[in-house]
């Protein structure tokens, strides 16, 4: 039993470090239509009063969340526009990019300060 604790430790800490190196803050999605490839970032990240997301035409709606999962606060997504998040309290929320067919694009964790 003692030889078998510190290899449970060991296989959570491995996948816990695996979990944590396999997030990416970015993502490319091809176009249908071509093989161009666009990038989707939330910015600015800390932010304070306003989020935006690259330009793009893929991103239908945008959710945010709080770490508990509530959602907060929803937006359509329109190019080039900035959305208020100045009425959120301080602290990381979840942001989700989500696409035609209420697919999920890509989810970031943002800092609001």
């Amino acid at each position: 039993m003692k030889q078998a604790l510190p290899l449970l430790l060991f296989l959570f800490l491995a996948v816990a470090v695996s979990a944590q190196t396999s997030f990416s803050d970015r993502l490319s999605i091809a176009m249908l239509d071509n093989d161009e490839k666009i990038e989707l970032k939330v910015f600015p990240n800390p932010a304070t009063q306003y989020i935006g997301v690259t330009k793009n035409n893929v991103v239908k709606q945008i959710a945010v969340y709080n770490l508990v999962g509530r959602q907060m606060k929803s937006f359509r997504a329109d190019a080039g526009e900035r959305h208020y998040i100045g009425d959120l309290p301080r602290g990381m929320y979840l942001i989700q990019l989500i696409g035609a067919d209420d697919k999920i694009l890509k989810t970031q964790r943002v800092n609001k300060r």
